[in-house]
């Protein structure tokens, strides 16, 4: 008896552990449109729909010749989102060659269809 009570606990331990631990892996394996639509989540609450939207990020690296960003913030617990880093193609890659590893920048978003881009960004000091 004391066997299948000890047998039951241990599953039912992995059973909550894997249910805690199964929304954070699924979000580090993000896309794009679902990370802009976590982001537009925490917009809702402090802006008006239709403004733009901005995100405090720090530069992983720029791709002047591929056209893109790699960025990386940290966990963002009003929505459940951990910490993570993804890239983006970038609307102007012209400017990207100001940007270096560690900067933080605010960069601004869309979907432009169907694909997440980084259509502006903005120095932070």
């Amino acid at each position: 008896m004391l066997k299948s009570h000890s047998t039951l606990a241990f599953a039912l331990a992995c059973a909550l552990t894997t249910a805690s631990v199964a929304p954070t892996l699924a979000m580090g394996r993000m896309n794009g449109p679902e990370w802009l639509t976590m982001m537009e989540k925490i917009r809702k609450d402090k802006e008006p729909a239709g403004s733009p939207l901005w995100v405090n990020v720090k530069v992983k690296k720029a791709d002047v010749a591929g056209g893109t960003l790699t960025i990386s913030h940290g966990a963002i617990s009003k929505i459940h989102m951990p910490a993570m880093t993804m890239t983006f193609p970038v609307t102007d890659p012209t400017h990207l060659q100001m940007l270096h590893k560690g900067d933080p920048v605010q960069i601004e978003v869309a979907n432009q269809d169907g694909t997440v881009r980084v259509i502006d960004f903005k120095m932070q000091h």
